[in-house]
This record gives structure tokens, C-alpha cells and sequence, in this order.
């Protein structure tokens, strides 16, 4: 399995899967959300609001996944995390669970083969990254064995970059770090 860190636009990076956090209004207006919004329109903030409509709620609740399968883009899926309370504050133990749970979706998908993720709550949120780089290790280790070959860590702030790669030095297990951006 191919651990790295990849310093870039996401949005730019095709994998099969792509999973990032989002608000609990499911509103696409920051981060990654604003991209995949201008990458693919408001029909695509309606598809993902509908999945909110249908519940009969107005906000998700922290810890909740949201799918979105694509056929015109990069990926084939998307996961829609909801790591942050709208205080902005992110549990560890939440972003522990979603990733195990996006992970497990991942797993159950055989045309999944590479994810992409940004940082859960550690942008939308107060996670520090050098905690979520770990949490992220410890669930990716689960990922062994199965038919996903890569997982990708991207972020397009230089600072959280340096901040990962220098975290990641002493992890387990060994991620790589590339750049697009420099």
C-alpha cells in the first residue's frame, strides 16, 4: 500500500474516492466544499442538500457521512464527513469513526482502489494535523490487505503541508511526500 502526502488543489487530483469534511448545514462555502462547487455547480449542492431534505432535518449531526457517486469527474465517490460541531470544534474520537466508517465504504466498493482525503477537522475545525495524521495512520493500517493500493493525504496550505510531512517522519506507516505546488 502507497501512504502519501500530497501537497495540491484536491480538486485536481483524481482518485477513485475523494472524502473531506464538510459543515453541518451540508453547505459547500469553504475548503474543499467550495471547490467541489465550482468544479461541479449547484446542481451538485442540491443533490447533497436533498440528502439532508430527505432526513426532515436541517443540520446533520456531527459524525455523519453523506455518499456522492460521480460519473463526470475525478472520482468515483465522494464522501461528505461532518467532522466539526459549527462551534468549530472536531473530537478525535469522531474523526477516529469516520474515517473508519468512510475506510469501510471504501472497502466495500471493489472499483475503489485510491483515496484522497483532506484533513478532517483540521481545517473546518480545531484538529491539530499532527493528531489527525495519526489517527489517520493507525485507521490506513486497516486498509492492508484490501484492494485499495493507495491513500493520499492533500492539502494546499504550505504550513499544514510542513507541519504534516514533518509529523509523518516518525510515523508508521512511512508516508511519502509530494508536491505539485513548489
Amino acid at each position: 500500500m502507497n501512504y502519501r502526502l500530497l501537497h495540491a488543489n484536491i480538486v485536481e487530483t483524481s482518485a477513485d474516492a475523494l472524502i473531506y469534511s464538510t459543515n453541518v448545514q451540508l453547505m459547500l462555502g469553504g475548503g474543499v466544499g467550495a471547490c467541489l462547487l465550482e468544479k461541479f455547480g449547484s446542481d451538485f449542492q442540491r443533490q447533497l442538500q436533498g440528502q439532508l431534505d430527505k432526513s426532515g432535518r436541517q443540520l446533520a449531526k456531527v459524525g455523519e457521512i453523506f455518499h456522492t457517486d460521480i460519473t463526470d469527474g475525478p472520482w468515483k465517490l465522494i464522501i461528505h464527513t461532518v467532522a466539526a460541531d459549527p462551534f468549530y470544534h472536531t473530537d478525535p474520537e469522531v474523526v477516529r469513526s469516520l474515517l473508519a466508517r468512510s475506510f469501510a465504504t471504501c472497502r466495500e466498493k471493489d472499483e475503489i482502489r485510491s483515496i484522497i482525503m483532506s484533513p478532517l477537522g483540521a481545517g473546518y475545525g480545531d484538529l491539530e494535523l499532527d493528531v489527525f495524521l495519526r489517527i489517520a495512520s493507525e485507521e490506513a493500517l486497516k486498509l492492508e490487505g484490501s484492494q485499495i493500493e493507495s491513500l493520499t493525504i492533500c492539502c494546499d496550505w504550505d504550513s499544514a503541508v510542513d507541519d504534516l510531512a514533518k509529523t509523518a517522519e516518525t510515523m508508521d506507516p512511512p508516508w511519502s511526500i509530494e508536491t505539485s505546488r513548489r
